[in-house]
């Protein structure tokens, strides 16, 4: 392929790259987020007194969604404000973790043009000694060198470009989940704290 020992590192970041998005691809999956198992629970509760089952459910079926609608059950002794706000926390938490894999395509997406660049600078360097030996009269002796030179700002930029549009294609797709696991919660929320009186069904029956 040429482009001179730059390549290799070039090579390492497009592998590195496919194996994150093949992995999100599979872990983002909606499916795989957002249980449709939970999601019945959700809208079968008609009060306090069915919390005990979504939270069983929920320790069965494990994930972000989950973690989400325990926090919206448990602290039953804050506000209906309060408890808003700590759903809000707690999906930011989520979408951390959802988003941890992220970084990687980030940082490829940052160094593998700049990568390209150097591997361009380095063999046009290698060009103009060439041209210094033997003059510009002989054409082919350093066009070879020019190709090859250039040959690595367009692998690195090939590289970066499908990194870029992945990394920006997850992260929307981490930010729409969070959102959709909020309003479940948030209409999980609204059914369990309808009055001040159903905060003390709740600590009755969560025990």
């Amino acid at each position: 392929m040429g482009g001179g020992p730059i390549m290799v590192p070039i090579f390492i970041c497009s592998v590195i790259a496919l194996a994150v998005i093949l992995e999100r691809m599979v872990s983002l999956r909606r499916s795989r987020i957002m249980r449709s198992e939970l999601i019945e629970v959700i809208e079968a509760v008609r009060g306090p007194e069915d919390l005990q089952v979504i939270f069983n459910r929920c320790n069965v079926i494990q994930g972000p969604f989950s973690n989400i609608i325990k926090r919206t059950i448990s602290n039953t002794h804050l506000s209906r404000e309060e408890k808003v706000l700590d759903i809000q926390a707690t999906g930011r938490q989520e979408a951390r973790a959802l988003e941890r894999m992220l970084v990687v395509l980030e940082i490829i997406t940052a160094i593998t043009p700049l990568l390209g660049l150097l591997g361009t600078v380095l063999g046009m360097s290698q060009v103009f000694d060439v041209i210094s030996e033997v003059g510009l009269g002989q054409t082919k002796a350093f066009s070879g060198g020019i190709a090859q030179a250039l040959r690595t700002t367009i692998i690195g930029l090939g590289v970066a470009i499908p990194s870029l549009i992945a990394y920006t294609s997850f992260d929307r797709k981490v930010d729409n989940l969070i959102l959709e696991m909020e309003k479940y919660s948030m209409s999980l929320l609204n059914k369990i704290y309808p009055s001040e009186s159903v905060v003390e069904a709740i600590d009755t029956g969560g025990k």
